[in-house]
């Protein structure tokens, strides 16, 4: 059974801060700054896309950008999860709100309907997750010691960290295309 908009909304919201609590209140080690603003980006990507995705589910006119929303939604959350267990026990201050990017895209789009809304919304998908693909890609597979440093809680992190990145690349990269195929038949 689908969940209401409100519903799941409130559930990503509470997800979001339960991890952040999770992250920013454990022990550890200082992590290097490229760890934390990596981790912060991504989980901010991932909100931004949750938030959006729910709109979009609500507000789209097509068939195929809410089935695009609502397959976001769930990819993310689970991503969003995923990062939160790769970060854990690092320190990390987990976003709670979107950044002012993310909010003038989000006041942006709910100004608008119907066919404005898709193309707009599908504009924002591809543009969003092609920063996150090459984010991802430059992250993914790097060595431990390019950010970490070797034997501490700070390699740990920037191991599992890496090894998140790679493991959410293809999916993201699979968003960005079904997003570009959507978004160019809309023009």
């Amino acid at each position: 059974m689908r969940r209401s908009w409100s519903a799941t909304l409130a559930c990503a919201g509470i997800l979001t801060m339960a991890f952040g609590i999770g992250i920013a209140s454990a022990q550890s080690a200082a992590q290097p700054a490229g760890d934390h603003d990596f981790v912060s980006r991504a989980a901010m990507s991932n909100m931004a896309a949750i938030q959006l995705g729910h709109m979009a589910t609500k507000k789209a006119q097509r068939a195929d950008v809410k089935e695009f929303a609502q397959a976001t939604i769930e990819d993310h959350l689970k991503a969003q999860k995923q990062l939160a267990d790769a970060a854990s026990g690092a320190g990390i201050q987990w976003p709670n709100k979107l950044d002012d990017r993310y909010r003038q895209i989000e006041q942006r789009l709910s100004k608008l309907s119907n066919a404005q809304f898709d193309r707009e919304y599908m504009k924002a998908m591809v543009a969003g997750h092609g920063d996150v693909v090459d984010m991802l890609d430059d992250r993914a597979g790097q060595a431990p010691s390019a950010t970490g440093t070797s034997g501490t809680d700070n390699s740990r992190l920037d191991t599992s960290v890496n090894q998140w990145a790679t493991k959410a690349l293809p999916t993201t990269k699979q968003h960005l295309q079904k997003a570009e195929q959507i978004n160019g038949g809309l023009k």
